[in-house]
């Protein structure tokens, strides 16, 4: 019987030794402060499922991140969620994970604060739409542990610089994800499909022939579906950094120069290289969509090959542009407040 004991408590021991470490909120807002070194100055005290509360430094954090540029304040649109959207200040950190810290103002006068992590800001409106109806609909909340090591390759990032950031697996799989089956593809199928069918009806009425409504948006969508699938695949497989990263540099001349060769080239373990994800997306796609078609019910065919030559040339520039100005344009015009 000791010897069984013996054997069971060992079997204890080895178990506890092997379990691996979870982590919780708490932690990864203690490793996310102490990066920032606010540790000293912000408390945090027990936490919820969701959030976890500062007992003490709100004050002050709430001056911090009102002169950090990585931080935004809410919309108004974006408090309704809360309990007392008129009353409450929010700031949302533009990184993924996203640090996201709620400020009430009481009655008293005094400040109740709490915080959370989100997997993305506020620049990402429709990822970060997708997740919050992903958590709807499973009743899920955020998986620390996935949490803390996206927390740990943005930390990365920042020493690194963003000219040398690579995109995990999983990273690329959500990015796949929230431009292929999200909210923002759909919406945009939705606008080019309208813009397309009445600049046809009523501007280029020289066009005899030009497909329904209904066609235009599902070919839209399956040709963002087939673009996406062979860049996603092509990408993986050479372990490309697919997506359009801004430089951080200053002056227009350096910037627009920095947009235009990353509109063709990736960066790569081995070094930058041609983005052939990318393009091989773009040709692939015009390539399917011309030997199959199955929505034109008129004798029009698009003339693909045109189409793969401007998308060559105006898509990767466009989005690189758009990329690297569209903050400051967003400043200028006031939509972050």
């Amino acid at each position: 019987m000791k010897l069984i004991a013996v054997v069971m408590l060992l079997a204890a021991c080895a178990h506890g030794q092997t379990k691996p470490f979870h982590y919780s909120l708490l932690d990864n807002l203690k490793e996310k402060l102490s990066h920032e070194n606010l540790a000293d100055r912000v408390v945090l005290g027990t936490p919820t499922r969701k959030y976890v509360p500062i007992i003490s430094g709100a004050e002050f954090l709430l001056k911090y991140l009102g002169s950090d540029p990585q931080f935004k304040r809410d919309h108004f649109w974006s408090r309704l969620a809360h309990s007392h959207p008129g009353s409450t200040i929010a700031y949302r950190e533009e990184e993924n994970p996203s640090t996201h810290v709620v400020f009430l103002k009481m009655p008293d006068g005094s400040l109740k604060a709490d915080m959370h992590l989100d997997g993305n800001g506020p620049q990402k409106l429709f990822p970060h739409l997708d997740e919050f109806f992903f958590h709807k609909v499973t009743f899920q909340d955020n998986n620390q542990d996935r949490m803390n090591a996206n927390l740990k390759r943005a930390l990365l990032r920042e020493t690194k610089g963003p000219q040398e950031v690579f995109i995990s697996q999983r990273e690329r799989t959500l990015l796949y994800i929230h431009e292929t089956l999200g909210l923002q593809p759909i919406a945009s199928a939705f606008g080019n499909t309208m813009f397309r069918h009445y600049a046809h009806q009523f501007i280029w009425k020289t066009e005899r022939y030009y497909e329904p409504m209904v066609n235009r948006f599902e070919i839209s969508l399956v040709r963002n579906t087939l673009k996406n699938s062979i860049e996603f695949g092509v990408a993986s497989w050479r372990q490309e950094e697919s997506r359009y990263i801004a430089s951080g540099q200053q002056g227009v001349g350096p910037r627009l120069r920095y947009a235009l060769r990353h509109a063709f080239v990736v960066p790569t373990p081995t070094g930058t290289e041609f983005a052939y994800g990318r393009f091989a997306g773009i040709v692939g796609t015009a390539a399917i969509a011309d030997a199959w078609h199955p929505w034109r019910k008129n004798p029009y065919q698009p003339n693909y090959y045109r189409r793969a030559t401007f998308g060559l040339v105006l898509d990767p520039i466009a989005k690189s542009i758009w990329t690297e100005f569209a903050p400051d344009l967003k400043r200028r015009l006031h939509f972050h407040k």
